[in-house]
């Protein structure tokens, strides 16, 4: 699954938010409005497709999460050795270390452009093909950039956020960029079957490392809402580095206007 569930992780950072509009009874009708169940609406611009992706979201999380992605993530982290797990991630991410070198330089970022040039050559010969990440025992962290960073970087907006069946969360502009990295060596020389073997390793890694943090989603008000708002805001965090503009919030827009009447 495309879940990437490490952002189940990056959820802890991030605070759940919906916008919601409740139709309320008339005073004269209290007593027979009260039986009546509250009708609520969302209306959220981000999510404009919201009913179609709910019902994507029941189908992902309810049903293929539960009775597959979770007992193999579940499995695969009890009896796969630590060693083994960490090799076999540290080799598939070493895959898109040529794609991210090209990102960084389109983005005016050379000295991660360097670094990933780095870590891809050492990693590759004396990392074993990555399975070893001594590029990072070197100093150089990993930092993958993708396309979608870039048109992010240049101000072009994550578009209608969009839950798909069996992949998961994405924002449009990803849907129409994620091609573009597959274009790069090593990638382009991989055949249908080795891609989608990468995507799956990736993900169950990815799905592995999130476990602990599985509460976090069950346990919220609305797991939809809460995994759209992590998603959305770790796209943001990806674009900008960590560093994400501050956004005023309602108290303090409220109170720059009480000020501006005073």
């Amino acid at each position: 699954m495309k879940y990437s569930w490490h952002l189940l992780i990056f959820a802890l950072m991030c605070s759940f938010a919906v916008t919601a509009k409740a139709s309320a009874p008339s005073p004269e009708d209290s007593e027979a409005d009260n039986a009546l169940p509250v009708s609520i609406s969302y209306q959220d611009p981000r999510d404009p497709w919201e009913g179609f992706n709910r019902v994507m979201w029941d189908f992902n999380y309810q049903y293929l999460d539960k009775y597959v992605a979770r007992p193999v993530a579940h499995g695969y982290r009890d009896y796969v050795p630590e060693p083994m797990k960490t090799g076999v991630d540290n080799f598939v991410q070493n895959l898109d270390e040529p794609h991210s070198v090209v990102n960084n330089v389109l983005q005016g970022k050379w000295s991660w452009a360097l670094n990933a040039s780095g870590r891809f050559v050492v990693n590759s010969t004396v990392g074993i093909l990555g399975f070893i990440d001594v590029a990072d025992m070197m100093g150089m962290p990993r930092k993958l950039d993708d396309f979608n960073e870039v048109l992010g970087y240049y101000g072009m907006p994550n578009g209608p956020y969009f839950m798909a069946p069996f992949a998961g969360p994405y924002v449009t502009r990803e849907i129409t960029t994620d091609w573009v990295d597959d274009l790069y060596f090593p990638l382009a020389e991989l055949t249908i079957w080795q891609r989608v073997l990468k995507w799956g390793v990736k993900s169950l890694n990815a799905r592995a490392a999130a476990i602990e943090q599985e509460r976090l989603v069950d346990n919220s008000l609305d797991p939809y809402s809460f995994v759209k708002d992590a998603y959305i805001q770790y796209v943001d965090y990806k674009v900008y580095d960590g560093k994400v503009p501050s956004k005023k919030d309602d108290d303090e827009l409220l109170d720059e206007y009480m000020q501006e009447l005073e």
